[in-house]
Parts: C-alpha cells; structure tokens; sequence
C-alpha cells in the first residue's frame, strides 16, 4: 500500500522523558535491552554528541517546540501550580515552593519566568499545519494547563493523553491517568501508558496515511514514579547487572522500545516507511537519584550542569534521504529538531530571525558540517543537584558559570582532552577562562535572558540549603 504523492515527508517525533545519553544499546548501555531503538540507529543517522536544551523537561520540550532557547522565551524550569495559566513572569518555581528557606539562605532568587509556554511562540506543528500537514500530538505537554494552552492550540489538530490538571507525572498505567488526561476514553486500568499512547500514534498515521502529517508521540515515560508489571520486572532481576541495574526502570525503557518498534511496523506495513522521517530523543539526562539509571562515565545527571544534565539519545531515520548506519559527532541540540523539521518539509523561508536552532538536514544528507558554533545553556533555578548556572559549550572546551557566589565561581573542562568532566581547567586556562567568560557574558543580553536576582534578604551566617 503506498502513501501520498507528495514529496514532503511525513514526520514522526518520538520524545522519551527522562532517558538517559546511556539508557540504550546503542549509546552503550550493557544492561537494558532497546533492540527497536538500536535497530532505528543502524537503519538512520545516530548523532553521538546532542544535547537538550536544559537539564530539566519543561525548558527542553518548549525548546523543541519553538526552536528557540529558553532563555529567550523565558520558559527556564518546571513549575507544578497549576493555578497559574498566564504567561507572565513569575518568581515562584517548583524549587522554590520545595523550600520556604531559600529567601535566607541562597545568595541569589531564582530568574524571572514563564510557567507555560506563551502563545504567540510559533511552534513546528503550527507551520507545518499551514502547510497542510495533519498534525496530531500524544502524551506529556508540559507547555501549559488548561484549553487554551494545549496543544490542539499550539498547532496540533489532534491531540489525546496530555496532562489536565497538574504537570506531576500520573503514572505508567491505565489507572492512574483515567481522568487525568485528555481523552483517551477507551483507556482500561490495566493498560501500560506506553502502549496506549503508541496505540493512538498508530491510528493516527493509518487515518492520514494519504497526506503528509507530522506526530509528536510524547512518552510519559520514563519519568519516575517506576512502574512495570511484577512479570516484566522480575525478567529484569534475572539479567546480570552493570552500573545500571534498576529492573523497573529497565522494563519501562523495554516499553519504549516497544513503541518505537509498533512504530516502525505501522509504517512499514503501509507503505510509508521510505518518505517518513523519524526523530528519537528525550528531554534531558537520565535521573540518577535513588539508583534510577547511571549515565557513568559522564558527569552528573538530569538536573545537573555537568554533560549526563543535557547529553541525551539521538537518532534520525529517513530512509529516502538518510544512509543506514551513519553516525555524526557534530554537536546538536533540542532547538534543531524545530528548524530540521521545516527545513525538510520546505519551510526554512518560515523561520523567524529569532530562531536558535540549525537544520541538520546538511548533515543528514551526507553534507560536512560547515561550521561550527557555540551552544548555551541557561538555568536560573534551583534543583535537587545545582543552584542558578549558565554554560557554554565552544570549540571542545565547556565553561559553567555558577551564580550563588557573590565573587563569581567558573569551572572549565576541555570536553575534547577530558570530556567526562574530571579535570577543572579555570586556574591553570586563565585566557579560555576570560575569553569565554566573556562570550557568556555577552550571551543573556542578546536575547533578553532573565538572569538570577541578587537576594536582599541573604543572611551569610546561615548555610545553603539543597532543595
């Protein structure tokens, strides 16, 4: 059965939430099993150096959306009230409704933001369905509570299984989101989320098999809380364990797996494969705590501003344009995916001056990349593992800039000699320390970014608090 004539492609967007850099097989891991994915890699271009655009999922999903960093739309972190549903800037976020301390003991309040991505960002679905596309969304939002600001408003035609109420993660089963998202009436308590919001993605693509259409399958998982069947967990306590060596977590990674794999059929059983991109990723670094997954051997984690924060899986398949087995070590980033996905349905004149991201689609076809350029990384908030830093990522070496230090505290590592983050270079590289103190310097007043605020109230005789 063959699709439609047109020679635009179709799109499919996978985006996991939290999966690690090394939570697949083909990125490393020796304990989960990701068959599906590794075989998407083998059959695509596997880029082995992308980046999300922040360490947590909110920024990093409305980076993807809009193509722009977060800083600029000020869309910087993860907020849970969902009282608020205007896009005015806010001082309150999640880490600082976590502790009532923070005004005593942090030298510096959190940067100005947004809790929603505000309306007037134009995202790709947006273009693409002015297009003409059919464009249809599936699973987490993060983008904003209420009708107004879901997705069906922000360019999605169809959309089901995204958050109502509370951007709190609901859980991995039938019964814990029956009522709680949208949609989804056919939804049974036993059913995995996985499979349930693959199932809706599949009847998608069968029902606008005749046109160009574009999907964001937008997996719950593998956010904590860890859930799997009892069966599926106990298969994972019989493999042998590496550094990585959670059976819950390793069965909901095999459930997405899965998905990509009922993907995969779908489009090959209607023909379609050939002309459909595909785009696989997730939102940040692997999570860490409480021994959830392990991105050994880089540094950190989701929410830290080491590489393990924001280096994340990423592979492109399109087998039309894309030679099977490629692999590219360029430096990317969340943002990219917006201006790749215009760029390759014929849009890149649609792209507004204000866009952040690059179009892979150079890279994609073979092309050398021609230039190179610096990444930046703004996260003015506090999490469970850093305060307010910004960073930049420049020719091999990586500066982070920490602001809860009233004399101004720097760490430097050449990622191309040291890219585990073991050797800090600040004192011993003054002249890259100055010159990229400077470019990050320059960077926030370019595009507007809200920076920490000096805190009036700080008391230095008490201790900082972790959140």
């Amino acid at each position: 059965m063959a699709g439609h004539e047109s020679d635009k492609p179709n799109i499919v967007l996978i985006l996991i939430d939290d999966m690690g850099w090394k939570d697949t097989g083909v990125t490393g891991s020796e304990y989960y099993q990701t068959p599906n994915i590794d075989e998407l890699a083998a059959e695509g271009m596997l880029f082995t150096r992308a980046y999300s655009a922040a360490p947590v999922c909110a920024p990093s999903r409305g980076a993807i959306l809009t193509g722009k960093y977060p800083a600029r739309t000020k869309y910087t972190t993860v907020i849970d009230d969902a009282g608020i549903r205007n896009g005015r800037l806010q001082d309150v976020s999640k880490a600082s409704i976590w502790s009532g301390q923070q005004r005593y003991h942090q030298q510096h309040l959190e940067g100005l933001h947004r809790h929603l991505l505000p309306l007037e960002e134009i995202t790709f679905a947006e273009h693409l369905q002015e297009e003409g596309y059919a464009t249809g969304y599936a699973g987490k939002w993060h983008g904003g509570l209420g009708v107004a600001h879901s997705p069906k408003n922000q360019g999605f035609d169809y959309a089901e299984g995204y958050e109502t109420s509370s951007y709190n993660t609901p859980g991995h089963f039938g019964r814990h989101c029956i009522g709680k998202v949208s949609g989804m009436t056919e939804l049974k308590p036993e059913d995995n989320m996985a499979d349930a919001l693959t199932d809706l993605a599949v009847r998608f693509i069968e029902t606008n098999k005749q046109r160009p259409f574009a999907f964001m399958l937008s997996h719950w998982a593998v956010h904590t809380p860890l859930q799997a069947r009892p069966e599926e967990i106990g298969q994972w306590q019989k493999v042998p364990t590496t550094d990585q060596s959670n059976p819950a977590y390793a069965a909901m990674v095999e459930s997405v797996d899965r998905s990509v794999g009922t993907i995969v059929d779908t489009l090959d059983r209607l023909g379609l494969s050939e002309n459909t991109l595909i785009v696989f990723t997730s939102d940040n670094g692997g999570l860490t705590l409480r021994n959830i997954t392990s991105n050994y051997p880089l540094l950190g984690g989701k929410s830290f501003p080491y590489e393990a924060g924001m280096r994340v899986p990423f592979i492109v398949r399109w087998p039309a344009r894309v030679t099977a087995g490629a692999t590219n070590d360029t430096p990317v980033v969340g943002m990219d995916i917006h201006t790749t996905l215009l760029d390759c349905a014929g849009l890149k004149d649609e792209l507004p001056e204000s866009n952040d991201g690059v179009s892979l689609k150079p890279l994609l076809l073979g092309e050398k990349e021609s230039r190179r350029r610096p990444l930046f990384f703004h996260y003015p908030h506090y999490t469970h593992a850093t305060g307010p830093f910004s960073s930049v990522v420049d020719r091999g070496w990586k500066l982070i800039r920490f602001y809860n230090d009233t004399s101004g505290s720097y760490q430097l590592f050449h990622l191309g000699e040291d890219p585990y983050e073991q050797h800090d270079l600040a004192d011993s590289s003054p002249e890259r320390r100055e010159e990229l103190i400077a470019v990050l310097d320059d960077w926030p007043v370019s595009i507007g970014a809200e920076l920490p605020r000096a805190n009036p109230e700080f008391n230095p005789e008490l201790p900082p608090t972790g959140f």
